[in-house]
């Protein structure tokens, strides 16, 4: 298995996301949140959870996370769009998403195919 160099835009983009993500964590607890439904909060956690792991897998240049992070971005929006979540954190989600898509698939052909 040959080390692949990981690329300075990639290591800015996910520094980036991660701290997003984990900004987006305490939203979880919000009083609002917890009112929509006893499991809301467990499906947004699981969301969010699968987003930082998707992350970890780019960080190490791997292809499943680009794939993992695009179809947790899809099942986002589905959320959000079901629940009525639709604030400016719902648009800039998508927003900064759909750049960092762009990069992340500038960069999949040099990333790893293996776990």
């Amino acid at each position: 298995m040959a080390l692949v160099q990981r690329p300075k835009s990639i290591s800015v983009i996910t520094v980036t996301a991660i701290v997003l993500v984990l900004l987006a964590f305490p939203m979880l607890f919000t009083p609002s949140i917890k009112r929509m439904g006893d499991f809301v909060p467990m499906v947004l956690g699981i969301i969010i959870t699968l987003q930082f792991v998707s992350l970890i897998g780019i960080w190490h240049m791997k292809q499943w996370g680009v794939q993992l992070f695009i179809m947790m971005f899809c099942i986002r929006i589905i959320t959000f769009m079901f629940l009525d979540l639709y604030t400016f954190r719902f648009f800039f989600n998508i927003f900064y998403s759909l750049i960092f898509i762009v990069f992340f698939l500038i960069h999949y052909r040099k990333m790893d195919t293996n776990l």
